[in-house]
C-alpha cells in the first residue's frame, strides 16, 4: 500500500495525527526527525548547531530517499522537508501527502510554548512576539511547497476525517 507522508509546520500534530493514523490502517510509523536523531546519535538541535542547517537538510533528504514506495508507512516529515531539495516532488511520487494546516497563532503559542523542545530554528531566549513573527515568516515561506500536497487540512481534524478523505487514494 501507499505511503502517506504528514508535511506541515512544527507543532501541527503530524506525530501524534500519524500514530493514531497508522494504527488505524494497519500500517507503520515513522517520524523522520527521531529516526534521523537515532541515526546520528544527537538531537536535531544538536545537528544544526554542530553542522549547520544545509548538512541536517541533506540528512533529511537521505532519510526520505530511504523509504521505498508502497512500503505501508505513515511518515511524519520535519517542517522543512517538502522545502528543500525537490523533497516535496519525491514525496508526491511515492506516496499521498497530507498537509496539516493548522492556525498560524495556534501554532505560534504551541511552538513557543515548546521552544526549549528540539526547535533548531527558534531561539529560547527571544521574547514571545519574536518568535511568533519568526513562525509567521517561516510558514508563509513554506506554504507554497505544503500547497502541493494531495490533501490539506484546515485547523482541528480526526483520523476518521483523514481516513475518509484517503479513500479516492488508498483502499481504507
Amino acid at each position: 500500500m501507499k505511503n502517506i507522508y504528514l508535511v506541515g509546520m512544527p507543532s501541527s500534530g503530524k506525530s501524534t495525527l500519524g500514530k493514531e493514523l497508522a494504527r488505524n490502517l494497519g500500517y507503520s510509523f515513522t517520524d523522520m526527525d527521531k529516526l534521523i536523531e537515532t541515526r546520528e546519535q544527537k538531537t536535531v538541535s544538536e545537528i544544526f548547531s554542530n553542522y549547520g542547517e544545509a548538512h541536517f537538510r541533506e540528512l533529511e533528504k537521505k532519510t526520505l530517499h530511504g523509504f521505498q514506495p508502497d512500503q505501508s508507512m505513515v511518515i511524519a516529515t520535519g517542517g522543512g522537508v517538502p522545502c528543500f531539495n525537490n523533497n516535496m516532488e519525491f514525496i508526491k511520487q511515492n506516496g499521498v501527502s497530507i498537509f496539516l494546516n493548522v492556525d498560524v497563532n495556534d501554532l505560534a503559542k504551541r511552538l513557543y510554548k515548546a521552544q526549549g523542545n528540539n526547535r533548531p530554528l527558534l531561539d529560547k531566549t527571544q521574547s514571545e512576539e519574536v518568535v511568533i513573527e519568526t513562525i509567521k515568516k517561516t510558514f508563509q515561506e513554506r506554504l507554497p511547497e505544503y500547497q502541493k500536497s494531495d490533501i490539506q487540512v484546515d485547523g482541528e481534524i480526526t483520523v476518521s476525517q483523514i481516513l475518509w478523505l484517503l479513500e479516492q487514494y488508498i483502499p481504507v
